[in-house]
């Protein structure tokens, strides 16, 4: 594997993908714009099929699937947020689904460091714990905190939002402790610039609105009850099919250093088979994310082809190949056996990502 790593050229894979990086935003539009109708439609038809019934489960699966490719755009969003043509597009994201979600974009602007060549793998990259030098209950601990977080919402901005606007220190903490998306919840982030600070502040004030919304609407029973614990069961599934995906994505081999891009590659799995089964549980060009870190710059439409070219322009033995693997459950197991390899040789990481789970 170090061999193939010397020997790989990131300007020859980059070569072999001449015209594939510019974003065809018709397609960005189209996809998200008919996945978030099928989220609704789906969620909505629950009720009247019967939630219980077989018809009124399909019809929950497909609002989860839709509504987990709907949340999987926000990636694309944060890469190309320099790109003029993505305003609208981001602005129409966050109206129709980041806002009423409680998952606003600026949630996300944290993932840049997770393609920062000094802060990848590092303590301040959000998005990365090293997993498979850590005890094997942190990876389990990972997958029941989707338990919990329906309430991140509620909690973040119909509590603390407001409580911020009059107290100082409570607003500091809220940007520095509950204002990313990350699977390191001893991350701290940043406070947002002059620029950033009123758009944020807008966004936490249309959370908050939402909620205070859908509130009056259960209080005065125009919602039903039944409908809120819909809502939960949704927002659960969803975010357990994020954990499932993001404990496959990487290796998790890092040891907080400074890792180069194709340290990167070689530390991040690609799943190219089964794709439509992979778009299922890794939408949006997620399921190649070896693809994805090696050329960050690249739509997620131009990953299929990317990913051929690739394939079948670079040596048999180049590293780009060791990334692959069979399948999310073969994943999976691999983290776990490299987790308790580490614990059986006594050499696994302190930090925890469940220490501040109850903060």
């Amino acid at each position: 594997m170090v061999t193939a790593m010397g020997r790989f050229s990131v300007k020859e894979a980059h070569d072999l993908l001449r015209g594939l990086f510019r974003p065809r935003m018709a397609v960005y539009w189209t996809d998200f714009t008919l996945s978030v109708l099928l989220a609704g439609v789906a969620f909505w038809a629950v009720q009247p099929l019967g939630g219980l019934t077989v018809l009124g489960v399909a019809a929950f699966l497909v609002s989860v699937l839709a509504t987990y490719r709907c949340f999987a755009f926000i990636h694309e969003i944060a890469h190309f947020r320099a790109k003029k043509s993505f305003g609208p597009f981001r602005m129409w994201w966050n109206a129709v689904f980041g806002i009423p979600m409680m998952v606003p974009v600026f949630l996300y602007e944290c993932h840049g460091e997770h393609h920062n060549r000094k802060l990848y793998g590092t303590a301040q990259d959000a998005e990365y714990l090293p997993l498979a030098r850590m005890a094997p209950s942190n990876i389990v601990g990972l997958l029941i905190t989707p338990l919990f977080l329906p309430f991140f919402g509620p909690y973040r901005f119909a509590v603390l939002t407001p409580l911020s606007w009059f107290v100082p220190r409570i607003r500091e903490y809220l940007y520095s402790n509950a204002s990313a998306l990350k699977l390191d919840f001893e991350y701290r982030g940043r406070q947002p610039t002059d620029e950033e600070k009123w758009l944020w502040r807008g966004q936490e004030l249309l959370c908050l609105a939402w909620i205070a919304t859908a509130a009056t609407l259960l209080a005065v029973g125009v919602v039903p009850p039944a409908r809120l614990a819909q809502w939960y069961a949704l927002f659960v599934t969803v975010a357990l099919l994020n954990s499932l995906r993001l404990l496959a994505a990487h290796r998790y081999l890092g040891d907080e250093d400074e890792m180069s891009i194709v340290e990167q590659m070689m530390d991040t799995v690609n799943h190219p088979r089964a794709r439509l089964l992979g778009e299922l549980w890794a939408p949006v060009g997620l399921r190649l994310h070896a693809l994805h870190h090696l050329m960050p710059g690249l739509p997620y439409h131009s990953f299929p082809q990317a990913h051929a070219r690739l394939v079948a322009g670079l040596p048999e033995d180049s590293a780009y190949r060791l990334t692959e693997s069979l399948g999310l459950t073969l994943s999976l197991r691999r983290l776990l056996r490299e987790a308790r390899a580490h614990k059986r040789a006594g050499t696994l990481l302190e930090r925890s990502p469940l220490k501040e789970v109850s903060t």
